[in-house]
């Protein structure tokens, strides 16, 4: 039986994270592929993904080197890649199901940061969820086992008894390996009717 749901922010809480940084670089007509193209391919980009994610390299200065990587403006990058990010309302419907029927809740995002753009604003966090771990606040970050096993245990419960939620695939293995029963949220309803499934949500 799974008690603990735990659910990644960008992609699964919101609205498709991946389809808004597309709709950026078409709209900043770079091609939809820009942003990701930087983010994975150039090893400056991976570098500085990772030092921003883990609270190594400040929010100012992460959004400079993406700005220089893409040939763009930097004031107010952040903000205008993810721009397209809404609520995804039936994921935090389903958390409100989940909690009423006693299971713990928790986000565990990587994060672009903390500055002057929060994409966390206005959802409520604190309030809907048991637990909140954000990358940069904690200093670890996804893949990486500790931050998963730190999630578990601010919601009081083992690994082997959550359900990990992800839109990256490269997420899901270091929670499997801990125990974790793992989604890859590629497509909302689907993804929404197997966790409902793990947690025997009527």
């Amino acid at each position: 039986m799974y008690r603990g749901l735990i659910l990644d922010f960008g992609g699964v809480v919101t609205t498709d994270f991946y389809g808004a940084m597309r709709a950026f670089g078409v709209r900043e007509g770079l091609g939809e592929a820009a942003v990701e193209n930087v983010l994975r391919n150039s090893e400056e980009g991976r570098a500085a993904l990772a030092q921003v994610e883990d609270g190594r390299m400040p929010q100012r200065e992460y959004e400079a080197t993406l700005a220089r990587l893409l040939g763009v403006d930097a004031d107010g990058l952040l903000g205008e890649i993810l721009a397209d990010l809404r609520p995804c309302r039936p994921v935090l419907d389903l958390v409100d199901r989940a909690r009423a029927a006693g299971s713990a809740t928790a986000i565990l995002s990587n994060s672009w940061g903390t500055g002057s753009y929060n994409p966390y604003d206005g959802y409520g966090l604190e309030e809907r969820f048991d637990a909140v771990v954000i990358s940069d606040r904690v200093g670890l970050r996804k893949p990486g086992e500790d931050i998963y096993q730190l999630t578990a245990d601010k919601m009081g419960i083992p690994p082997s008894e959550c359900v990990f939620v992800d839109d990256t695939a490269h997420n899901l293995p270091p929670a499997e390996r801990l125990g974790m029963a793992v989604v890859l949220f590629d497509d909302v309803e689907a993804g929404i009717a197997r966790i409902e499934q793990l947690l025997q949500l009527g």
